[in-house]
Parts: structure tokens; C-alpha cells; sequence
């Protein structure tokens, strides 16, 4: 998954509501950050649009921008209004059912506990998903090189102690 970003963004304090407007008939979405740890992308749902019932494989925070919609979880349902948010875990059934015009920022993060393989929305590529601070089994190549080059300074002292009590030994005879 390629990095993205709203450049123009950057750096400059804005209202992520006033960043999507809405459209007649329709949901208008708008990602604001894409990365391999997660997404952040604003919606605008126009009266009467909705998600119906759906999982996704990350865990997904709603946040309110305006208006108030009806989030339902594993059957649950909640009413969200502007300024607050709700936590979608992952691979648990939600819709989105705005009550009248709604926006809300979407906040997706790409990680899950332990090591596993997932496919990441919207990417052909597999990548590894791994908890902070554990060590990824895929290694880049600097760090390859520079394991390779201690092995080889590693099995050069081991042969030039050898070396060294082979003459220690020939000296005492």
C-alpha cells in the first residue's frame, strides 16, 4: 500500500467537517491519510444513504463531525451525535443508518494482536501486521548485510583463537 496524505493539510489547523461537503443522493468520502498502520478519511452521508450491516478486518473508530446517526454493533444499537465517537471492533457485523445528513471521520487502524497476515483494503499486497515492538520477520537488506558481517567477523576470532592455542600448544612442546 502506497503512503498518501492531504498535503495541502498539513501543518494548517482546519475542521475536518468543513473538508467534505455533502452531495444529493449519495455518500461522499474523502481519505485524508492512507498508510500501512492505518486510514483516516472523512464521510458525508446525504438523508436517507447508509452502510448496511458489514465487518472489516481492523478495529475502527467513528467519530461524529455533524448530524447523528444510528450505529448498530453485533446487533446493538447506538445513537452518535456530533462530538462524540464509537469503537467498531474488527470482524464484528456494524452499519452506519444517519438519521438525516450525517458526517463522520473514520479512523481505521491496521493492526491486530499478534502476528497475522491480512490483506489491507483497497491493496493487491500482503503485509505483515505486528504489535508494537515486536520484531518483523521480514528483514531489509542493510540489516541482512550487517548480520552476515557479523557472523563472519564471529567466525573469523573463533578461527584466530583456534589459530592462537594451536601455536600455544606447539610452543609448550
Amino acid at each position: 500500500m502506497s503512503e498518501a496524505r492531504d498535503d495541502a493539510i498539513i501543518g494548517v489547523p482546519i475542521r475536518p467537517r468543513d473538508m467534505i461537503t455533502y452531495q444529493s443522493e449519495t455518500i461522499v468520502s474523502r481519505m485524508v491519510m492512507m498508510s500501512r498502520q492505518g486510514t483516516v478519511t472523512l464521510f458525508a452521508f446525504d438523508e436517507g444513504q447508509g452502510l448496511s450491516e458489514h465487518t472489516a478486518p481492523f478495529d475502527a473508530l467513528a467519530f461524529s463531525l455533524d448530524g447523528e446517526a444510528e450505529i448498530t454493533i453485533a446487533g446493538t444499537a447506538h445513537h452518535l451525535r456530533e462530538g462524540e465517537m464509537i469503537i467498531m471492533p474488527a470482524d464484528i457485523p456494524h452499519a452506519v443508518r444517519p438519521v438525516h445528513r450525517f458526517k463522520m471521520m473514520l479512523i481505521m487502524i491496521h493492526a491486530r494482536n499478534g502476528e497475522k497476515k491480512e490483506e489491507t483494503p483497497g491493496s493487491d499486497e500482503k503485509i505483515v501486521l505486528k504489535e508494537e515492538g515486536e520484531k518483523s520477520p521480514k528483514k531489509d537488506k542493510k540489516q541482512k548485510k550487517e548480520e552476515k558481517k557479523a557472523k563472519k567477523e564471529k567466525k573469523k576470532g573463533k578461527k584466530q583463537k583456534k589459530n592462537e592455542k594451536k601455536v600455544k600448544k606447539e610452543k609448550k612442546k
